[in-house]
């Protein structure tokens, strides 16, 4: 007889439902005071403890590259025999769309744009000037490339290693298995971490979902004036909570691969829509000379804290991302370790951190470049539509500015839309495994646990729209961030000590080039 209880882990699903719901129910009764409360929280935090942050962020970085140069860069996810189940082309189309793919919508032209205009205390510059438009392109660059995607890579890496050569469970705690043996494994540990990543990965997802939401309800009132309103956002709400659970249902080969590859070829037709179309040289000027100062100062750039300055800069952006990001850390780390069979270490690390990476160089690049020129040349003054209408109506006007704008601006609706849908079915999908009390072996989650995280999390993200409280699940996400800093620090050590220094590995699972062919 099917008993539920022995299916689900019941006290890790409960967590992040009980936190969720009380937020909302505190939510409504005193929505101010109760966000109030929660902003101060993390300001402590962040003013005290934001440093760790950027610290361990770094680390994350720079262990990533240095093992591509070391031979465990060799190991094959499941053996030198295991067989990769999708092409390289989706492979990195899933890796990126399920990653950043909708932060880049959203923030494409507003950061660069933004950030020129209101530069922060401890930079000696002037809002405007040339140092700004560099403080302000590399700062965007830090936000939405290889930092971010290093931050997945770690739990990738760690979980993917644990799962498929030492046959432990899918989820995130058997990534700490490589530094803490069978100690991962135990109720306490196992159950408290994957109980703190659900409740981050709930927060995040539905913060994500209701901006994108709203973002789609702007756009349709400039495409066909409708006035955004609870209807609107319900319907909009509904099509995509409706569109990410049927995927999710059809599993990865039918769902997240077809929808993650379209997106991927929008994103790129987008990209080249305005790099041909926009002003090409200044973009291609940009984006070379950022890059070039990123790189030349990333480390300097990674550790901005601004000292005795009071305008909290580096807390309610750098830090604030960099806590964001590890909020999703440890469950797109564990989708990329899912999509990483019978991948190499090295190959897991180009294709899910640095080609990611450059892509996001590139579109910030491109969608910055565009808002900036059109502000310098004085063709419109894109600062000032941001600063009036918000920083999820920039995107879409800038299609007055390029070709067939009646045309690009539903594609970009719909692009918005496919993002977000392709986000939440990658991570529905995640979490449902996750939610079972077995998963070794097992691929897809049983279509009941699906349907309740695929609507548990689009419910909750209508309600905090309606209540004007998305601050308040982007708080919780963004605190969430501080213990998972531990877990994902834990998870590099772990890798380290258990392949670098004492080389503990079977030396079979090393690829030797004969068996890591591209599937057709």
């Amino acid at each position: 007889m099917f008993k539920i209880n022995e299916k689900f882990r019941l006290g890790v699903i409960a967590t992040p439902v009980i936190v969720f719901t009380i937020i909302i129910i505190i939510g409504l009764f005193n929505q101010e005071l109760f966000i109030g409360t929660l902003w101060g929280i993390f300001a402590y935090v962040m003013n005290n403890f934001g440093f760790t942050l950027n610290i361990g962020c770094l680390l994350f970085v720079f262990f990533l590259i240095g093992i591509c140069f070391h031979p465990i860069s060799k190991i094959k996810f499941g053996g030198k025999d295991a067989k990769p189940e999708m092409t390289r082309w989706n492979y990195w189309a899933i890796a990126l769309c399920a990653g950043i793919g909708t932060g880049i919508m959203f923030y494409g032209a507003v950061e660069p744009l933004m950030h020129t205009f209101a530069i922060p205390q401890g930079i000696s510059a002037e809002n405007g000037s040339q140092e700004a438009v560099m403080f302000a392109i590399t700062r965007s660059f830090y936000h939405w490339s290889i930092t971010p995607y290093a931050i997945y890579a770690i739990a990738g890496l760690s979980i993917g290693y644990a799962v498929y050569n030492l046959n432990k469970p899918f989820k995130v705690s058997s990534g700490l298995y490589p530094l803490i043996g069978e100690k991962a494994m135990t109720p306490l540990v196992s159950g408290t971490v994957d109980a703190l990543t659900l409740i981050a990965i709930v927060g995040g997802v539905a913060g994500a979902l209701g901006a994108g939401i709203m973002q789609i309800g702007k756009g349709l009132q400039y495409s066909f004036g409708l006035q955004p309103s609870p209807t609107m956002w319900a319907i909009i709400a509904v099509v995509i909570i409706v569109g990410y659970t049927i995927s999710s249902a059809s599993g990865l080969d039918k769902g997240i691969r077809w929808l993650s590859d379209k997106n991927a070829w929008i994103f790129i037709g987008l990209l080249m829509l305005v790099i041909i179309f926009g002003p090409t040289k200044y973009i291609a000027d940009l984006t070379l000379q950022g890059f070039g100062r990123f790189a030349n100062r990333f480390v300097e750039i990674s550790t901005f804290t601004s000292p005795r300055n009071t305008d909290m800069w580096p807390q309610w952006w750098d830090m604030y991302f960099l806590a964001d990001w590890l909020a999703f850390g440890p469950i797109v780390g564990l989708f990329l370790a899912r999509i990483s069979y019978g991948r190499t270490i090295r190959e897991f690390i180009t294709i899910n951190l640095l080609l990611p990476a450059g892509f996001g160089i590139i579109w910030f690049g491109a969608f910055g470049g565009l808002a900036l020129d059109l502000q310098f040349t004085g063709v419109f003054d894109a600062y000032a539509f941001l600063s009036a209408e918000g920083m999820e109506s920039i995107m879409l006007k800038l299609c007055d500015f390029l070709p067939l704008a009646t045309v690009l601006r539903p594609v970009i609706i719909l692009t918005i839309g496919l993002s977000f849908i392709t986000l939440a079915d990658s991570m529905t999908s995640t979490v449902s495994l996750m939610s079972l009390r077995d998963s070794v072996g097992v691929k897809e989650a049983p279509l009941s646990i699906k349907l309740f995280w695929g609507v548990y999390i689009g419910l909750t993200a209508y309600i905090f729209i309606l209540n004007g409280g998305i601050d308040g699940t982007k708080v919780v996400m963004a605190l969430s961030g501080f213990p998972i800093l531990i877990v994902e620090l834990m998870m590099m050590f772990g890798i380290f000590y258990k392949l670098i220094f004492k080389a503990d590995y079977d030396k079979s699972e090393l690829d030797t080039g004969n068996n890591n062919e591209d599937i057709a």
